[in-house]
């Protein structure tokens, strides 16, 4: 016959050991969460009123596109076309940096998301737990107290 070994059994310090440090990580787990949801929405702020800058100021350099453009129709000079060409410059940058931005909100944004659900369900977690110690322990206090009465 083959022997098996058999596994010991688990003593209630590892498995109360066990709990503890579980707690812990998940209190801890929520502390990251609570930061980081903090952070990114002030990062989410910022980058929309940058947006919001980006945009009214790419208005105004269409506004001012369209009134050189219309200057140098009426008479096209060495300024009027020069500044056909800045204003037209102008607003590419701006528009390059408003996509850019745009973009990094989205980022921001998508990732804000994922850690608002992580946040909820660590705070559920806790919240649980914290309920299911406080029954125990209520659960336990009558007992004792019906024995000894």
């Amino acid at each position: 016959m083959a022997t098996t070994n058999k596994k010991p059994v688990t003593k209630n310090s590892v498995i109360a050991k066990s709990i503890e440090s579980s707690v812990y990580n998940l209190e801890v787990a929520l502390d990251k969460a609570n930061k980081a949801v903090t952070a990114r929405s002030a990062e989410s702020k910022k980058l929309l009123n940058e947006t919001r800058r980006l945009r009214k100021r790419r208005a105004t350099q269409m506004g001012k596109k369209k009134r050189a453009i219309a200057a140098d129709k009426r008479n096209s000079t060495v300024d009027s076309r020069k500044a056909v060409k800045t204003s037209i410059s102008e607003l590419n940058a701006t528009s390059k940096a408003l996509e850019k931005a745009t973009a990094s909100r989205q980022a921001v944004l998508e990732e804000l998301s994922g850690l608002k659900q992580s946040q909820k369900m660590l705070n559920g977690y806790v919240k649980g737990i914290y309920a299911a110690d406080r029954a125990i322990t209520r659960a336990s206090k009558k007992k004792r107290a019906k024995r000894t009465g």
